[in-house]
C-alpha cells in the first residue's frame, strides 16, 4: 500500500496522496488540473476538460520536500481560479524514520488516525470564507482620498475612582514645608525645585506679581544648567494664581518630578501641557492624560498604539477605550485621508475600537461629515473579513496538513477538503494586532469543537518538531484560536519545561495562548502557574497576565479567582452520574477533592468499577473515560483550591453574601471545601458575629447542629474563622460536628496551632530567633505552598529573598544566604536564614525598610511563625 523511500535524512512522515483533481470555467474555456504525490514523486496532469490532457512528473530529494512542493502547486492554482472537483484520501505511513520527542505522541496509539476516514465535504457545505476567500478575491476598487478637518467635541474629565485623590497626596513632610512656604517666597521657589539656582531670588519676587513671560524665562534659564534639580510638580502648582499654571503649560511637564499632582490640582486647565508632552513622544505623558477626554490627543494616542513598545500601547489603548468619541473625532478625518504613517496609526486604532464593541460609535460620528462617502469609506476600512495582510507569508516547511487529523463540519461529519484547510491555515497566520480574523468564528461554528483542536494540535506538534521558530509563532497561536480546554492541559506542562530548556520567551507566548482559550479550565492552569512554578520569571509573566485579566473584567485578582473554579459539569449538588446501563455510580468529592464514587446502595468503592458484559458497551466506555477525565481535572485544580482557601482564612479575607453563594457555597466543586470548614458572619467593623457550617444540602448550621438564622444587620460579610477567633467551646462543638459527620478538614482549621510574638521579637521589632539557622533549599521553595514568593531576581539570577504579601502594600521578607537561583533555586543544597522583616513592599514587592511588628495583627503574627516554624523543624 505503502512506497517506501529511501530518504538521504530523516524524515517525519512518508505520504502516499491519492490524485485530486481541479477543474477551471470562466465562461471561454474549462480545463482541469490533476496532481498526486507517491513518495518523492509528484505526478501531474493538466488540459481541456474532455480531453486525456499531458501528464508530468517531477521527483524531489525526500517525501517531505515532494509534499511541500505538491502544497504550493496546489495553493498557485486555487489563487489562479482552480476550484477543487474531486479529492482523493490522503494516507500517511505510520512508519516514521525520525520523530522529535515533542511529536512522538502525533502517531502513537491507536486513538491517532493517520488516514482521512471521513468523506470530504463539498464546497456548497462550507462557509464562505474557506471557499472564497476575501484575501484571494480582486481588490476592491479605492475610496478617494478625502481631505478633512477633526470634529470639534468639548474636553472633559473624567478620573477613575481614588486616582484624583491619590495623584494629589502629599507626604507629611512635604505638606508641612509646603504649609509654611505659603507666607515665604524663597521657601516657595526652593519648593518648587529653584534650589541653588541663581535665578532663586528673582523667582522669589516675581511670585506676588503677574510677570509670567520672566518667569517662564527665568525657569528656562534654570533648566540650562547642566547640575540643576529638577522642577517639582507639587510645588509649580501651589505657586500663586496665575503664575504657577502659565509656567507649568510652558514648560510641557517634560522632566519635572511628581507631575501628576499638578495635573490632578490644575484639572483641565493642564491639557497643553499633557498635549506638548504626548506629540513630543510616543511614550511621554500617556499616563498623565488618561483623565482628559480631547480631540487633540487622539492622534498622538494612535502613534502610540501603533508602535512596538509595550508600555506606550497599553496606556494609549486604556485612553483610547476611555475616551472613543474624542478618539473617532480626530482619527476618522485621518483614516481615510491620504496615505502617510499618521493614517496607518489611524486605521489600526480605528479597527481595535471597532473590535472592542465601539463600530456602531465609530459609524455614527462618520454620519456627522456632511459628506456622505465618509461613512462609506470608514465602514470598508471596519469591515472584518478585510484585515488580512496585503502580502501573506508563505507556509512553513512544517505546514504538512495531509498527515493531520481534518477539522469535520458540525452539521454533517464531513471533513474539510485540502483547499478549505490551506485557507484555514492561512487565517491561523494572519495577524492579530487587530483581533481575531472574522472568518476564524465562521470556521469555529460549522465545525466541531474537538475536531479543530485536534487539527490545532497535530499544528503544535509540527511545529515544536521542527524546533518552534519563532517567526512561526501561529504553530503554538493556532491552539488559542481554535483550541479547546484539552489543549490547555496538554500545553500547560510544555510552558512549565521550556524555561529550564532555555525557552523563556516561548513559554511567555504560551501564556499568551492560554489567556487566548480563555476557557475556566484554562485560566485556572494559568493561574495555577502564577501561584507556583520553578521559574520565577514565568511566574511573575503569569501573575501579569492573571492581573491583566482580572482588571479588564474589572474585578481583583482574588475575585478572579473566586470566579475561575471549574465546575467540571458537575451536578449541582456537586455529584455526577456515572451510567453503566444495568448498574449507575454516584461520584462525589473528599477533603482534597479526589474523587470517589458510591453504588448503588451508597457504598464507598476503592474505584470506580470495570464494565463487565451485562454493562451497556457505549454507556460504560463514555462513564468510564469521564470519570478518567474527571479525576484529572479534580488534580490540577484541588491544590489551588485548598490554597486559595487556606490563604483566604490567614488573610481575614471576607466575602459579600452574593459571593459566597454563587462562587463558594453553591459552586458545584467548592461547595465540598466548603462543608468542611466552619465559618463567621462579620459586621460592619469586621467584628465576628456567629459561627456556622454549610451542610450537604446547602442549609447553614450552627454548632449544635440547629438551623442557623443571619443576625441582622446591613453590609454583613461572610468569612473562614481562623482558631484564634473562634471561642474555646465553639471550637469543640464544632470539631465533634465534623467528626460525628465524618468530615475532614481541608487544612488545619479548628485546633490549628497558634503563636505569639515574644517580647524579645516586639522589642527588635523583627524576628531575630531564626538569624543563622540552616535549612535545606527545598524548604524554602516550599513555603510556596504557605503564599510565599521568591524575591527579587538580580543580575546572574540571585535571590536574596522570599516574601509574602500581607494585604495593604505589606509583607514579610525573610533574607537567605546563598540565595536561590532564578533558573535552578536548589543549585545550592542549603540556605542560612537572615532576618524576618515586614514593612511597605517598594515595586518589586520587596520590604526595604523594616516597620515594627507592632503594626500586625495577631493573626499574621501566628501564621509568620508558623510559617518559621515548619520551615526550620
Amino acid at each position: 500500500m505503502y512506497k517506501m523511500v529511501q530518504a538521504s535524512a530523516p524524515q517525519p512522515y512518508l505520504v502516499r496522496q491519492a490524485m485530486k483533481r481541479f477543474e477551471f470555467d470562466d465562461g471561454s474555456s474549462s480545463k482541469f488540473w490533476e496532481i498526486e504525490q507517491d513518495g518523492c514523486d509528484v505526478h501531474v496532469r493538466y488540459g481541456k476538460i474532455g480531453t486525456a490532457g499531458q501528464a508530468q512528473t517531477k521527483t524531489h530529494a525526500d517525501a517531505t520536500k515532494a509534499g511541500t512542493a505538491m502544497e504550493k502547486l496546489v495553493r498557485e492554482k486555487t489563487g489562479k481560479g482552480y476550484v477543487e472537483a474531486g479529492a482523493g484520501m490522503p494516507v500517511v505511513s505510520a512508519a516514521p524514520a525520525s520523530i522529535a520527542p515533542e511529536g512522538a505522541g502525533l502517531l502513537a496509539g491507536p486513538q491517532r488516525q493517520l488516514s482521512v476516514q471521513a468523506e470530504l465535504a463539498d464546497p456548497a457545505d462550507l462557509p464562505p470564507v474557506l471557499v472564497n476567500p476575501p484575501w484571494l478575491a480582486a481588490a476592491r476598487p479605492a475610496h478617494a482620498v478625502l481631505t478633512l478637518a477633526p470634529l470639534a467635541l468639548p474636553e472633559r474629565e473624567q478620573w477613575q475612582p481614588g486616582c484624583r485623590a491619590a495623584w494629589l497626596a502629599l507626604d507629611d513632610d512635604f505638606a508641612k514645608q509646603l504649609d509654611a512656604a505659603r507666607s515665604d517666597p524663597l521657601a516657595l521657589a526652593w519648593l518648587s525645585g529653584f534650589r541653588d539656582s541663581p535665578q532663586r531670588e528673582q523667582i522669589a519676587a516675581l511670585l506676588g506679581g503677574a510677570d509670567s513671560d520672566r518667569l517662564i524665562a527665568l525657569a528656562r534659564e534654570h533648566r540650562s544648567i547642566p547640575t540643576r534639580y529638577m522642577l517639582d510638580g507639587r510645588g509649580i502648582a501651589n505657586l500663586p494664581a496665575p503664575l504657577g499654571l502659565a509656567l507649568w503649560n510652558a514648560l510641557g511637564c517634560d522632566d519635572v518630578s511628581n507631575p501628576g499632582y499638578a495635573v490632578a490640582r490644575f484639572g483641565l486647565d493642564a491639557l497643553p501641557s499633557v498635549v506638548t508632552l504626548c506629540r513630543a513622544s510616543p511614550y511621554g505623558a500617556l499616563g498623565l492624560a488618561l483623565p482628559f477626554g480631547a480631540v487633540v490627543l487622539a492622534q498622538p494616542m494612535a502613534r502610540s498604539f501603533a508602535s512596538k513598545n509595550r508600555w506606550a500601547r497599553e496606556n494609549a489603548r486604556e485612553w483610547l477605550l476611555a475616551h472613543p468619541e474624542h478618539a473617532a473625532c480626530g482619527l476618522i478625518c485621518v483614516a481615510v485621508g491620504k496615505t502617510c504613517p499618521a493614517r496607518a496609526h489611524a486605521i489600526v486604532t480605528l479597527r481595535m475600537l471597532a473590535h472592542e464593541g465601539q463600530c456602531a460609535l465609530l459609524l455614527e460620528v462618520a454620519a456627522r461629515y456632511p459628506q456622505a462617502d465618509v461613512a462609506a469609506a470608514l465602514a470598508d476600512l471596519l469591515d472584518p473579513y478585510q484585515l488580512f495582510p496585503a502580502k501573506p507569508s508563505a507556509f512553513p516547511g512544517f505546514w504538512q496538513p495531509a498527515g493531520w487529523r481534518r477539522p469535520l463540519l458540525a452539521h454533517n461529519g464531513k471533513a474539510l477538503p485540502d483547499s478549505a484547510i490551506e485557507q484555514l491555515g492561512c487565517m491561523l497566520r494572519f495577524p492579530s494586532d487587530d483581533g481575531v480574523y472574522a472568518g476564524i468564528a465562521d470556521v469555529k461554528k460549522a465545525c466541531t469543537a474537538q475536531s479543530l483542536a485536534d487539527f490545532a494540535w497535530d499544528i503544535f506538534l509540527a511545529w515544536v518538531g521542527a524546533g518552534g521558530p519563532p517567526k512561526e509563532g501561529w504553530g503554538m497561536g493556532a491552539l488559542g484560536l481554535i483550541g479547546n480546554d484539552d489543549s490547555a492541559r496538554k500545553l500547560t506542562p510544555y510552558l512549565r519545561g521550556w524555561p529550564g530548556e532555555s525557552q523563556h520567551q516561548r513559554a511567555v507566548a504560551g501564556l499568551d495562548v492560554l489567556a487566548a482559550i480563555g476557557s475556566d479550565t484554562a485560566l485556572t492552569l494559568l493561574n495555577g502557574i502564577a501561584q507556583k512554578v520553578k521559574f520565577k520569571a514565568l511566574q511573575d509573566r503569569a501573575r501579569e497576565k492573571i492581573a491583566q485579566i482580572a482588571d479588564a473584567r474589572g474585578l481583583g485578582v482574588e475575585e478572579l479567582e473566586d470566579r475561575l473554579a471549574p465546575d467540571l459539569g458537575l451536578d449541582d449538588d456537586g455529584t455526577l452520574l456515572l451510567d453503566f446501563g444495568p448498574r449507575q455510580f454516584r461520584v462525589g468529592f473528599d477533603e482534597a477533592l479526589k474523587p470517589f464514587v458510591r453504588d448503588g446502595a451508597k457504598l464507598r468503592l476503592a474505584d470506580l468499577p470495570k464494565p463487565n458484559k451485562a454493562d451497556h458497551k457505549d454507556l460504560s466506555a463514555a462513564a468510564v473515560e469521564r470519570f478518567k477525565a474527571l479525576k484529572k481535572d479534580a488534580r490540577t485544580i484541588a491544590t489551588q483550591q485548598v490554597r486559595r482557601l487556606e490563604a483566604a482564612m490567614c488573610a481575614q479575607r471576607r466575602w459579600s453574601m452574593e459571593v459566597f453563594g454563587q462562587c463558594l457555597a453553591g459552586h458545584p466543586l467548592v461547595r465540598h471545601l466548603v462543608q468542611r470548614l466552619v465559618w463567621g458572619v462579620y459586621g460592619s467593623e469586621a467584628n465576628l458575629l456567629a459561627c456556622f457550617r454549610v451542610a450537604v444540602d446547602g442549609g447553614w448550621t450552627d454548632a449544635a447542629d440547629a438551623p442557623f438564622a443571619l443576625p441582622e444587620g446591613d453590609g454583613l460579610r461572610i468569612g473562614i474563622v481562623h482558631a484564634l477567633d473562634v471561642a474555646a467551646a465553639d471550637a469543640a462543638a464544632f470539631g465533634q460536628l465534623f467528626a460525628d459527620y465524618e468530615l475532614v478538614q481541608p487544612f488545619a482549621q479548628i485546633g490549628r496551632d497558634v503563636y505569639m510574638a515574644s517580647a524579645a521579637d516586639l522589642a527588635a521589632g523583627s524576628f531575630e530567633r531564626w538569624v543563622g539557622v540552616v535549612v535545606p533549599s527545598g524548604r524554602v521553595l516550599a513555603l510556596e505552598n504557605q503564599g510565599w514568593r521568591r524575591g527579587r531576581a538580580w543580575d546572574g539570577g540571585a535571590i536574596w529573598n522570599v516574601n509574602k504579601p500581607l494585604g495593604g502594600g505589606r509583607a514579610a521578607q525573610l533574607d537567605l544566604s546563598p540565595g536561590l537561583m532564578a533558573n535552578n533555586p536548589e543549585e545550592f543544597a542549603e540556605q542560612r536564614l537572615g532576618r524576618l522583616i515586614v514593612g511597605a513592599t517598594d515595586r518589586h514587592g520587596e520590604v526595604p525598610v523594616a516597620a515594627s511588628l507592632a503594626t500586625l495583627d495577631a493573626i499574621a503574627i501566628s501564621e509568620l511563625i508558623r510559617d518559621m516554624g515548619r520551615l526550620h523543624s
